[in-house]
């Protein structure tokens, strides 16, 4: 089975996007045992808070977020029936998540896909990998492949599983790429975000993050997708999303502490919760806040204030206070009662602390009204001007009549 063509230029967007985020300058570090995570605001596709996340790092079966992605870009039907072959299952570890699919048995690949992200499962990994590109090694380089094009340029994949290979490594930020990009994908969406399946041949299939948090206590209702992963080499792993007071977040965390089976999940509810407790969206400002003030020419108001012609809110902690922004305007100090509405007169820079965290083109939005005393005094230069020529052109026109009647009355003669 080919590789499906994908839009080029939504690739290269895509890839733009994450050149162009920058951090918030009120993000912090939480303390948590992960010694790798980023958050972002999925609202605005920005940071919030990051620790070593270009560092490499062993993801462990956050590998299978690709194998999934690739798996969705190259079926067609997802009902289709796959055989379970002893290739797809003679390698496979005993001690290695599976779902349990036997030699000869007949499943769906919507069975292999769920039985992939949910329980993890080696042998639904390696049902996609065999039926979809033939061997293993094949459907890696699709893997590889993918993740160039989308630009993870701190990821190199060696397995679809997610076993441990010297080789098979990425990075916080590369997975939350990863995620951010797959996410868009309507099918891995709906496989990502769900908690239970049932599959074709009876039985149900529960997300790992609820097997992980079953003897637990954490509240987990926040997290509306998740996909854990654990070998030795790389402790607990998280990726996950998550919607709180209607903030959409995403969430990798990476190497959490060993010997704690819920350290992953415990760091992530500690990064959420305390971004959801501290921040909240504040407004930056709004169509009523004065901007600047320019002078007007021939009008009444011979000045006027500028008010805001955008409306713009962020996500600061809660104890922020609008009064300490300063609105930096660099535009044009002076316009014409001549000035059409929706001039652009400059841009506007909201700085905090000497830096700017939000910026705007300033738009001429205010009527003003004719003023015959400014318009005089504005303009008097002109007038005088004006009236010299009229009065030039009138003393021209009456020399020149005059001497018309001159001449006409000497021919009376």
């Amino acid at each position: 089975m080919y590789m499906k063509n994908h839009n080029f230029q939504k690739i290269v967007v895509f890839f733009l996007s994450f050149l162009l985020l920058s951090k918030n300058v009120f993000a912090e570090i939480v303390d948590v045992t992960s010694d790798k995570y980023i958050l972002y605001n999925m609202n605005e596709t920005e940071v919030l808070s990051e620790k070593n996340s270009h560092e490499k790092a062993y993801v462990a079966s956050l590998t299978k977020l690709m194998t999934v992605l690739v798996a969705v870009e190259n079926i067609d039907d997802y009902t289709k029936k796959v055989t379970i072959t002893n290739n797809m299952l003679k390698n496979i570890e005993w001690d290695v998540s599976v779902v349990g699919f036997k030699v000869g048995q007949t499943v769906t690949y919507d069975d292999l896909l769920y039985g992939t992200m949910l329980e993890s499962g080696a042998d639904a990994v390696n049902g996609l990998a065999y039926s979809i590109s033939g061997s293993e090694k094949k459907f890696v380089e699709l893997m590889n492949f993918k993740a160039k094009e989308i630009g993870l340029n701190e990821t190199h994949f060696a397995n679809p599983v997610g076993l441990f290979d010297a080789d098979n490594y990425s990075s916080a930020s590369d997975m939350a790429k990863l995620l951010i990009y797959a996410l868009k994908n309507k099918k891995f969406k709906e496989i990502f975000t769900t908690k239970e399946y049932l599959y074709s041949t009876g039985g149900k299939a529960s997300n790992t993050l609820s097997k992980y948090n079953k003897n637990s206590s954490f509240d987990i209702s926040n997290i509306t997708g998740s996909k854990t992963g654990y070998i030795n080499a790389a402790g607990y792993c998280l990726a996950s999303t998550a919607t709180i007071n209607n903030v959409n977040y995403l969430l990798v965390t990476l190497n959490a502490m060993n010997g704690v089976s819920t350290s992953h999940i415990k760091d992530s509810l500690a990064i959420y919760n305390y971004y959801a407790n501290n921040y909240e969206y504040k407004n930056l400002i709004d169509y009523d806040d004065v901007v600047t003030t320019i002078k007007v020419k021939g009008s009444k108001e011979r000045k006027i204030d500028v008010k805001s012609n955008e409306k713009i809110d962020d996500y600061l902690k809660k104890s922020f206070n609008k009064k300490e922004l300063k609105y930096v305007y660099e535009g044009v100090d002076e316009i014409t009662i001549f000035t059409p509405l929706k001039t652009e007169l400059g841009d506007v820079k909201i700085m905090y602390n000497d830096k700017m965290i939000a910026s705007f083109k300033l738009i001429y939005n205010q009527k003003v009204h004719f003023g015959f005393f400014g318009f005089i005094w504005d303009y008097k230069l002109i007038i005088l001007i004006l009236l010299f020529m009229l009065y030039c052109f009138f003393r021209t026109y009456k020399v020149k009549k005059n001497r018309e009647r001159r001449k006409i009355k000497n021919m009376s003669r």
